[in-house]
């Protein structure tokens, strides 16, 4: 994927330009005060310009507290998509091998949350694999598989948003905590 964000459509009058310009520069404003890997930036591009995600509809490198009997640690993921105020999907950006990142993803949104987050995406910007928490399935893969924020929207109105269940959170903790203690790096240098 490029970095390169086109205005989203050809405009029709020289008002419109100027307005798809500014909208431009705004998103590029935001995302350059953001301390961001170069997936996490190419995928934030691609939500805004070719899903519809504002903003306010993303967050980035968000720590959760995990406590386990033995331990407590931040899981923290890369991305998080939310809407009238539900976090419904993470993304978890990475360099290759998107597969080995899907059971780590299905885990944290099970228990980060006092609901599982039903969605999450493994993704290098390049590709996407796109997991039902709640089922720990694969439903799809591919960007244009990503829900717009429309789609989205609707989603979130036909979910339930339900606890993983007491007695089978702790696997699930566990989990998080052995992939913690890898702590692969996803940065990617410019290329």
């Amino acid at each position: 994927m490029s970095t390169y964000i086109p205005l989203g459509k050809i405009p029709t009058s020289p008002e419109e330009r100027k307005d798809l310009l500014a909208s431009r520069v705004a998103m590029e404003d935001h995302l350059s005060n953001l301390e961001l890997t170069q997936v996490q930036r190419r995928v934030i591009e691609f939500l805004m310009a070719q899903k519809g995600y504002a903003n306010d509809d993303i967050e980035t490198n968000i720590d959760f507290r995990v406590d386990l009997p033995d331990a407590s640690f931040n899981a923290k993921t890369d991305i998080v998509l939310k809407i009238d105020g539900k976090r419904f999907c993470i993304i978890k950006c990475v360099m290759s091998s998107l597969e080995s990142w899907e059971r780590h993803s299905i885990a944290f949104g099970r228990v980060v949350e006092s609901y599982q987050i039903p969605y999450a995406i493994v993704t290098d910007s390049e590709s996407a694999r796109i997991l039902d928490v709640v089922g720990g399935k694969l439903i799809s893969d591919g960007l244009d598989a990503i829900p717009s924020k429309d789609y989205a929207r609707k989603i979130i109105q036909q979910t339930v948003f339900s606890p993983y269940p007491q007695e089978r959170a702790e696997k699930e903790k566990r989990i998080l905590y052995a992939f913690d203690a890898i702590k692969c790096s996803t940065n990617l240098s410019d290329k």
